[in-house]
C-alpha cells in the first residue's frame, strides 16, 4: 500500500510543522497551508488523499474550504478530517454538513490523529480491493 498524500491546514505553525515532521518520518508525503485560500491552492495542485483541516483559519474558514473541496471533482474524494477546539454539538454538526468525514476536537494526541488516518487508509484499500474483485468476475 502506498503512503497517503496529506495536506495539513492550520494557522498555528507549531501544529502544522509538528504534524508535517511526525507524518513525514512515517513515510507520508505532507504539505502544509496556513490559511483557507492557500489550502485550496495546494489541494488542487497536490490532490491529497487526506486533508487535516482546522476550522478557524484566516481568509476562508475550514467549513468553506471543506465545501469547496467537496464541490470540485478533483478533490471531492479526499478524506477530510476537521480539527477544532470548537467542541459544541452544533459546530460538529456544521463540520459534518460541510462535508467533513470526521470532526476531531482539540486537543488531540498524535496517536489519535494517526489512528484516524490509518482507519481511512484501511477503508480505502478495502474499497479498492472490492471494486477490483467485482471487475474481475
Amino acid at each position: 500500500m502506498t503512503m497517503s498524500r496529506i495536506l495539513v491546514v492550520d494557522d498555528e505553525k507549531t501544529i502544522s510543522s509538528y504534524l508535517q515532521r511526525k507524518l513525514g518520518k512515517l513515510g507520508y508525503t505532507v504539505v502544509t497551508a496556513e490559511d483557507g485560500e492557500q489550502a485550496l491552492e495546494l489541494a488542487f495542485a497536490h490532490l491529497p488523499d487526506i486533508v487535516l483541516l482546522d476550522v478557524k483559519l484566516p481568509k476562508l474558514d475550514g467549513y468553506e474550504v471543506c465545501k469547496r473541496l467537496r464541490a470540485d471533482p478533483s478533490t471531492a474524494g479526499s478524506v477530510v478530517l476537521m480539527l477544532s477546539a470548537k467542541a459544541q454539538q452544533a459546530e460538529i454538526q456544521r463540520g459534518l454538513e460541510a462535508g467533513a468525514d470526521k470532526y476531531l476536537c482539540k486537543p488531540m494526541s498524535f496517536p489519535d490523529i494517526l489512528k484516524q488516518i490509518q482507519a481511512f487508509e484501511r477503508s480505502k484499500a478495502t474499497g479498492e480491493e472490492s471494486r477490483e474483485d467485482s471487475q474481475h468476475d
